[in-house]
């Protein structure tokens, strides 16, 4: 009989931990070092090697053509048989770089290479010298449906004193084989640095635009490297938009108010919005929605992120998968929207594409194109071997994790009409289902107390050391939980003492089924009754 009880105790355990497996879903009975989301099918291979010393290929531009083409711009330096004439002593301490960038002496040119057979082959079609100019500088370059080439410039590097700081847009009408410039774009006040340029689903064209005062002689600032400390942020990111094809533009349109970002990328969601990125080289990492109504876009606020790190060039896959890449070979990957970062495995070539730019093809393929090395010097017979790489790769997702939402409601008395100090806390996935037995964190802190916070001066994970009061809790069967605060609340009659709660879902990712939430800060004051209902007037 003891064994049979043995036996039946082990069915038992067996049966109970089957059971607990299939309530858990099979998700979550696949193997635990599967990640989500991975790479598959990755390549590497080198685009273009130039054959002149000092072996400079860098800097690239990546978009594509009207008719299913594919280009990719660099810069190439090379040493001429008569170095060409050093910048002045005056203008090179204006620019401000460091020992070993003077590429005055060195020819340097805009090469423009193009694929018509999916990216398996490419060609030279333009190489156009800058003979004026410290660096090419073409990282927002586009080709248009009726088949120009649009490329940006950062004149405020010109060796040549003549040329304006807004003289930054060069248009080829002929594939490249000859290029004009347009007309001055803005202000000559600034310096820009036309950083990003994409064309939407419709056609329309999106310039990331940063700019800040202009240098040298004659300004307040003498050389490129001066700052301001009374300002808030010299180098404001802007955006410009061309409804008809890069012939005219509308902006600027400031986004990442209040913070010095000088590099970004976005991508077109599917509803015609547009998200941007500023990515963890920047102080305060985040995404910003910009809305679209036609012809107007209006930002949203600078949202920072959760967790991660956010690479510098993003594309979005057909499942709703934001892949990215971070200098020199780094990929990510987040499946909400930015919110929350994940290295991507599958991946190698590190090193690979510094300063990457990254698309999603039709086809599934992921495609970025940077080049071999860093941001190197030219000078002190360093031979550079910089050239021009092309990642592609294919993403595989191996499960969705499921997105939640966690529902805040402040319990209301009838009888006395007034609004307790108690709460009705829901967490549901997107859908609306309920998640039972989840444990949640309420945290919150009364006004004037330590941790609280008005203006969100203070990230929130140093509020909760500092003070506060964080208390775990754990929804029913109904996915529902419930809080009570303290007695004293109820009895307070300061009609403006209040207090500032959070409520958060699986923020350190150790539920691997579902994505964390956090709730916006939501203020209450303790002592809430419903304003009293007034009498009609006695008529007299």
């Amino acid at each position: 009989m003891k064994h049979i009880r043995i036996i039946f105790y082990i069915l038992v355990m067996l049966a109970s931990s089957f059971s607990w497996a299939l309530g858990r879903g099979l998700a979550d009975s696949s193997d635990s070092t599967e990640p989500a989301v991975e790479a598959v099918d990755f390549n590497s291979r080198i685009v273009y090697r130039p054959k002149s010393q000092p072996g400079y290929a860098s800097w690239v531009s990546f978009f594509p053509g009207e008719k299913g083409q594919w280009y990719i711009g660099c810069e190439e330096v090379s040493l001429p048989e008569q170095p060409l004439k050093q910048v002045s002593p005056q203008r090179w301490y204006e620019m401000g770089l460091p020992a070993g960038y003077d590429k005055s002496q060195y020819l340097m040119e805009a090469v423009l290479l193009e694929s018509t057979d999916n990216m398996k082959t490419w060609k030279v079609i333009s190489r156009e010298p800058y003979r004026h100019q410290h660096s090419v500088h073409q990282f927002a370059s586009a080709r248009t449906k009726d088949g120009r080439f649009l490329r940006f410039n950062w004149a405020a590097y010109s060796l040549d004193t003549t040329v304006k700081t807004n003289e930054i847009l060069h248009v080829s009408e002929d594939n490249g084989k000859t290029w004009k410039p347009a007309k001055p774009f803005c202000l000559d006040r600034f310096a820009y640095f036309p950083h990003r340029l994409r064309t939407l689903s419709d056609g329309t064209l999106v310039l990331c635009l940063p700019y800040e005062p202009r240098w040298g002689k004659g300004t307040d600032r003498p050389t490129r490297t001066a700052k301001r400390l009374d300002t808030n942020n010299e180098m404001k990111m802007s955006l410009f938009f061309s409804f008809d094809q890069g012939r005219s533009w509308q902006g600027p349109l400031p986004i990442f108010g209040g913070q010095n970002v000088s590099e970004t990328d976005f991508v077109e969601l599917p509803d015609g919005n547009l998200l941007f990125f500023n990515n963890s080289i920047f102080a305060k990492p985040g995404r910003q929605f910009v809305y679209r109504n036609k012809k107007c876009f209006m930002p949203g606020p600078l949202e920072f992120v959760h967790s991660g790190t956010v690479p510098e060039t993003v594309c979005l896959t057909k499942d709703s998968i934001l892949v990215g890449c971070m200098r020199p070979g780094k990929y990510f990957w987040s499946d909400d929207l930015g919110q929350n970062w994940h290295p991507l495995k599958g991946v190698s070539g590190y090193g690979e594409v510094y300063q990457p730019w990254i698309y999603a093809l039709d086809d599934g393929t992921i495609a970025c194109a940077g080049h071999f090395g860093g941001d190197d010097p030219i000078g002190y017979g360093r031979r550079h071997e910089n050239y021009i790489n092309l990642h592609t790769f294919r993403i595989k997702v191996n499960r969705h994790t499921i997105g939640t939402k966690i529902w805040v409601v402040r319990d209301y008395d009838k009888t006395h009409r007034r609004w307790l100090n108690s709460y009705t806390i829901s967490l549901t996935q997107e859908n609306g289902k309920p998640l039972p037995d989840k444990e949640l964190e309420f945290w919150y802190v009364e006004r004037d107390k330590p941790g609280y916070d008005s203006w969100n001066k203070t990230p929130l994970k140093q509020r909760m050391k500092i003070g506060g009061t964080l208390l775990k809790i754990r929804t029913g069967k109904d996915g529902k939980a419930h809080v009570k605060l303290p007695d004293r609340f109820n009895k307070i009659t300061n009609q403006h003492l209040s207090y500032q709660l959070i409520v958060r879902f699986n923020m350190d990712g150790s539920d691997p089924l579902y994505r964390s939430f956090q709730t916006p800060q939501l203020e209450f004051y303790a002592y809430a009754p419903m304003p009293p209902k007034l009498k009609a007037e006695e008529k007299h």
